[in-house]
């Protein structure tokens, strides 16, 4: 099974490969990521320097905060393993993840940029070992990267790039689940996570619309 699976994922990056649009267009969207990995512990020291607004949420302000943040990283990471695990078989579903990961990020910088906000009420630090190390400088936890919701963006990536059903809805499940357990941490805001899933929308019908049709 191993082996037949690694056939499969050689055979279809080869055919892939052979195409110049595939080919730029991966390379790209890895060395944005690759940026954004570079640039986000500066950002993210500034966006923690930098005094925002408290915002009257009636649903975060009602719920008791707790530390879920071993949920979070759980559910985060099983959707990466799908993800891959599935999308490697597809070159074309796992360019399309990593495009609308890096689109929906670029569009984040410049929302946390104009909409300076401080964290709810009751704030508990969400600390995730893999992330704080890849995005931040020494582990720091930034506090401040509330508008839109990161966690909720990354899953719905995944979700949107995935197309077997099966494995589609259960991603779509902990995407909703990530969205309320944020919310309980009270690391986001309510509209954090309700714009989050409309920004990735639209990066993911950017790229298929723009991006990957010019691959076929």
């Amino acid at each position: 099974m191993l082996q037949s699976y690694s056939s499969k994922v050689r055979s279809g990056w080869r055919e892939s490969w052979k195409n110049k649009n595939f080919r730029w267009q991966f390379i790209l969207s890895c060395l944005t990521i690759i940026g954004l990995g570079l640039f986000f512990p500066g950002f993210f020291d500034y966006l923690q320097a930098r005094n925002g607004k408290v915002l009257n949420d009636i649903i975060v302000d009602n719920i008791p905060p707790h530390d879920v943040s071993w949920m979070v990283f759980f559910l985060l990471y099983c959707g990466v393993i799908i993800c891959l695990t599935f999308n490697f078989l597809h070159p074309k579903n796992l360019l399309i993840a990593f495009e609308v990961y890096a689109l929906v990020t670029l569009m984040r910088i410049v929302t946390l940029s104009l909409v300076p906000l401080n964290p709810p009420i009751g704030y508990v630090e969400l600390k995730e070992p893999v992330l704080s190390l890849l995005f931040t400088n020494n582990g720091r936890i930034c506090s401040h990267d509330l508008f839109f919701s990161g966690h909720v963006t990354s899953a719905l990536a995944m979700y949107y790039s995935v197309k077997q059903r099966l494995y589609k809805n259960i991603l779509l499940i902990f995407s909703c689940m990530i969205g309320v357990l944020v919310l309980v941490q009270h690391v986001h805001y309510t509209i954090d996570v309700i714009v989050a899933p409309f920004g990735t929308y639209l990066c993911y019908w950017f790229s298929k619309k723009y991006l990957v049709k010019n691959l076929t």
